[in-house]
C-alpha cells in the first residue's frame, strides 16, 4: 500500500535591487515517481513613488535584505564583487547624491548566499548571482542560482522597473525548475501547483516592494 504525504509549499525570493527572491511551492507526492516541472510566470505593477526616488531608496538602503528575508527564506551573506558608477550624464555628482537626484549609471554584481526555512523541500541553502544595472531612466535586477540546490533545478528572477504616467512601473519576472515526485496520474497538477507557487512568489515580491517604498 502506498502511502500519502501532503503536499507542501516553501518560499523562494530575490533582489533585486534586489534584488529579489519569496513564496516558492514544491509538491511533494505519494511515489518516487520524479519529473522536471518548469515554469515561467510574470507580474506588473505600479508604485506610487517617483522613479528618481525609488532609484535612491535601492541604491542607498539594504533593499536586498528587506526583500528577501520573508516568505520562507533568508539572507545569509552578501558579497559585492564588483561596482562601476558612471557619472558622465551627472554635471553636479556629490550635490545631486546629497539631495537624493543622483543621474549616476550604477552597475554592481553581487552574491548572496540565502537559506529556505520550509522542511518540506530538499534544500537548505541557494547560491545566487545578482547583476544590477540602475539608470535614471530604467532599472533592471537579475538574480539567478549559481546551480541546483537540492529539488530545485533551476531558479532566476528579473525586476524591470521605467517611469510611468504616474510612480513607478514595475514588472517581476520568475523562472524555475523544479523535480517534483507525484504519482503519474497527478502529473498535470504538479504543473499547476508549481505555476501557483511562482505567482505567490511574486505577490511575495511586490509586498516587499511597496513595504520598502512606504517606510
Amino acid at each position: 500500500m502506498v502511502k500519502s504525504k501532503q503536499i507542501g509549499s516553501v518560499g523562494v525570493a530575490w533582489w533585486m535591487g534586489l534584488a529579489c527572491v519569496g513564496g516558492l511551492g514544491v509538491l511533494l507526492s505519494f511515489s518516487s515517481t520524479r519529473i522536471p516541472v518548469s515554469v515561467n510566470a510574470e507580474r506588473k505593477f505600479n508604485l506610487p513613488i517617483e522613479m528618481d526616488t525609488f532609484r535612491q531608496i535601492l541604491v542607498r538602503t539594504k533593499a536586498t535584505e528587506a526583500v528577501v528575508n520573508h516568505g520562507g527564506m533568508r539572507l545569509l551573506e552578501e558579497t559585492t564583487e564588483s561596482v562601476d558608477i558612471d557619472l558622465k550624464n551627472d554635471s553636479r555628482p556629490l550635490r545631486n547624491f546629497l539631495r537624493g537626484k543622483s543621474k549616476a549609471n550604477v552597475s554592481a554584481t553581487k552574491h548572496l548566499k540565502v537559506q529556505l526555512n520550509d522542511p518540506q523541500i530538499n534544500a537548505n541553502e541557494l547560491l545566487l548571482t545578482q547583476d544590477c544595472r540602475i539608470q535614471p531612466e530604467n532599472i533592471r535586477i537579475v538574480s539567478t542560482a549559481d546551480g541546483p540546490s537540492g529539488d530545485l533545478k533551476a531558479y532566476s528572477t528579473t525586476l524591470e522597473a521605467t517611469k510611468g504616467e504616474t510612480g513607478t512601473d514595475v514588472v517581476l519576472d520568475i523562472e524555475m525548475t523544479v523535480d517534483v515526485r507525484v504519482l503519474w496520474i497527478f502529473q498535470s497538477q504538479a504543473q499547476v501547483r508549481v505555476t501557483q507557487a511562482a505567482s505567490k512568489t511574486l505577490e511575495d515580491q511586490e509586498a516587499s516592494l511597496r513595504s520598502l517604498v512606504e517606510r
